[in-house]
């Protein structure tokens, strides 16, 4: 027969979603200024590098560092201990920021931030990183200058016989900051050195790929250009007042709020073409085999000690794959559940089985209606 096939729609009566929406959720344009900010600079985090992405021994982001948008000097927190940021920086659109440290005792960890900052034009972008730098002196006498052999046009400093480097570097319209600080006390200057300079190898390409989006269409700016964020569980307004609001991203940008996760692999893998982050994360695969790939790549090891637990699925969900589990351990216990329908794969988290069980199966509403 001539035509083209149509998928069945999934029999959806059988779920129950308590008080949890079934139908997507529309996020239109930004609202004001601020919000217009905040979503370009989750534009931006897409294209801000990973530190595991210069060295792989940095695989575990770091929570409370900061941001990771950055709209002002409360988002850099400690990573700025000057108190002229603002004035310095009066032109900042917006920014991104976020710190991964190596594995082991926390206390003893190495760690390395970077943050990019967004400005009008090339020459605020350069005013910029000179003012940072000069009051990173100003603010500690005792900083002593440091060049970068490949990028000499950087601005770097440490203070002698401790274990940290910062950084200020220009890069058309945007500063990109780093930071590397060890934990352990080993005050190696080279090793510091080079860390920095192989993270900026890694960052100032990214941003020569970076569109931002024209000063006279910020208040267009469309909050869900993918339409993926439509099709996650919506943040309730406690969590939007605490954490920030959702975020639609299209690869890298999203792992700062995704655990376990230290390598872009999975993206390729997954065929990842969409990622909403919400009170549900949401994956959009280009293809139904992406998807898949996605949800045996998430599915955590069972059965061992002290490991994640299967425990039961809720019903309804006839269409695609299903998988709970529940995680025992001791800092942050933990249930959910791993989602495959369609193109799409989705990770719900909930309190208690209840609970989760409703939310998976609202979400999972939201994907095969």
């Amino acid at each position: 027969m001539d035509g083209q096939p149509v998928r069945p729609a999934p029999d959806l009566t059988g779920l129950d979603v308590g008080n949890y929406p079934s139908e997507p959720i529309h996020y239109g344009t930004a609202e004001d200024e601020k919000a217009a900010r905040y979503r370009e600079g989750q534009r931006l985090g897409d294209f801000v590098a990973l530190p595991f992405e210069a060295d792989p021994a940095y695989v575990t982001p770091m929570r409370g560092m900061g941001g990771p948008v950055v709209l002002d000097r409360r988002d850099m927190q400690s990573l700025v201990i000057n108190d002229t940021f603002d004035d310095v920086a009066a032109d900042l659109i917006t920014g991104w920021v976020h710190t991964w440290s190596t594995d082991g005792d926390p206390g003893t960890a190495a760690q390395m931030s970077i943050a990019v900052l967004m400005f009008p034009d090339a020459a605020t972008a350069e005013a910029v990183a000179d003012g940072l730098e000069h009051d990173d002196f100003t603010f500690n006498t005792d900083n002593r200058p440091v060049t970068l052999t490949g990028y000499p046009r950087s601005r770097a400093h440490w203070r002698p016989g401790t274990a940290s480097l910062g950084s200020w570097t220009a890069h058309d319209r945007y500063v990109v900051y780093t930071k590397f600080n060890d934990l352990s006390g080993r005050t190696d200057l080279a090793g510091m050195v080079q860390r920095t300079e192989a993270l900026l190898r890694v960052q100032l390409p990214l941003l020569d790929q970076f569109e931002p989006t024209p000063a006279e269409q910020s208040s267009e700016i469309p909050l869900d250009p993918d339409g993926v964020l439509a099709l996650a569980l919506p943040k309730n307004q406690q969590m939007v007042a605490a954490l920030g609001p959702p975020g639609a991203f299209r690869g890298r940008g999203a792992l700062y709020a995704l655990g376990g996760i230290d390598s872009l692999d999975f993206l390729t893998e997954g065929q990842v073409s969409a990622i909403a982050l919400a009170e549900s994360v949401v994956m959009r695969s280009r293809t139904v085999s992406g998807a898949q790939a996605l949800w045996h790549r998430f599915r955590p090891d069972t059965g061992g000690a002290g490991s994640t637990e299967s425990i039961d699925s809720p019903a309804g969900i006839t269409d695609g794959k299903v998988a709970c589990f529940s995680r025992k351990a001791e800092q942050r216990p933990s249930t959910f559940c791993l989602l495959q329908a369609g193109k799409f794969f989705a990770l719900v988290e909930g309190a208690q089985i209840q609970d989760l069980h409703q939310k998976t199966a609202a979400q999972y509403a939201l994907l095969a209606g």
